[in-house]
């Protein structure tokens, strides 16, 4: 092809038509200019395609990472429920008119602190966020997931309050009421490498001292400063939380059906 351009050329010039040849090295050149135009065409098309993939294949990865989110905090969100249902018929019996039965306060008791931890995934939002991939997504879903993460750090906030309840014990009046009431914390079954910690004999009480000990004026306040934490958290993490990462799963599901 270039031969045969360049002898049509070289003809041109020979019989003075220069007119011709012009024309003929206009169109050479614009023929040249489309080359490149298509070439250059071809190459973003071909980038766009892998951005979009790349795109695409992180929308996926922070979707599974918000249902497993998701599945996290309803299993919270049930053990908080059920802990704090069984925490507020102790507060009502200990002001006085509910008649819980020994068997079943003292079952209650046991049963009335949740301690199972929400632990939040965020690694692949945050080595999109290091890597500059984060970007890609669109505003609405960056949106979205800054408003997850500052909800996220709310949360947190709540948590560690009612980790101050303990951590700031000083003279151990959790642990003393805990002890008297039987609430020695036991691992399941299938973790236990030692045995059971037995009960020191100055904290067993009788029936009748559980009882009292229950309806105590400062045996109330402190268990509800625990019903108002726990309380706190499964509403945080019901009406927050899992909307708002519902709401993204959401959104994510819409933008891949777009594409």
């Amino acid at each position: 092809m270039t031969k045969l351009f360049r002898r049509l050329r070289q003809k041109l010039l020979q019989e003075n038509r220069f007119t011709k040849y012009l024309l003929y090295a206009l169109g050479e050149i614009i023929l040249v200019v489309i080359g490149i135009l298509l070439a250059l065409q071809i190459n973003n098309w071909n980038e766009h395609r892998k951005e979009e993939t790349s795109k695409k294949k992180l929308m996926l990865n922070i979707r599974a990472e918000l249902m497993e989110n998701k599945l996290r905090m309803e299993h919270h969100i049930l053990g908080l429920h059920n802990s704090n249902a069984i925490l507020n018929k102790v507060l009502q019996f200990s002001t006085g008119p509910l008649h819980i039965p020994m068997d079943s306060l003292k079952l209650y008791l046991k049963e009335m602190q949740y301690y199972g931890e929400l632990g939040i995934l965020t690694s692949v939002q945050e080595e999109a966020i290091s890597s500059g991939k984060f970007v890609m997504l669109s505003d609405t879903l960056k949106q979205h997931l800054s408003i997850l993460k500052d909800n996220i750090e709310s949360r947190n906030l709540i948590r560690d309050q009612g980790s101050q309840l303990y951590t700031n014990d000083i003279d151990n009046k959790f642990d003393k009421l805990w002890a008297k009431l039987g609430l020695v914390f036991e691992l399941p079954e299938q973790l236990k490498i030692h045995p059971t910690i037995p009960l020191h004999p100055d904290f067993m009480l009788s029936d009748d001292e559980i009882a009292t000990l229950v309806k105590d004026s400062e045996t109330y306040l402190d268990l509800y400063r625990v019903y108002q934490n726990q309380y706190s958290d499964e509403i945080w993490v019901k009406f927050s939380l899992e909307t708002i990462t519902n709401r993204t799963i959401n959104l994510i599901d819409e933008e891949l059906a777009e594409n």
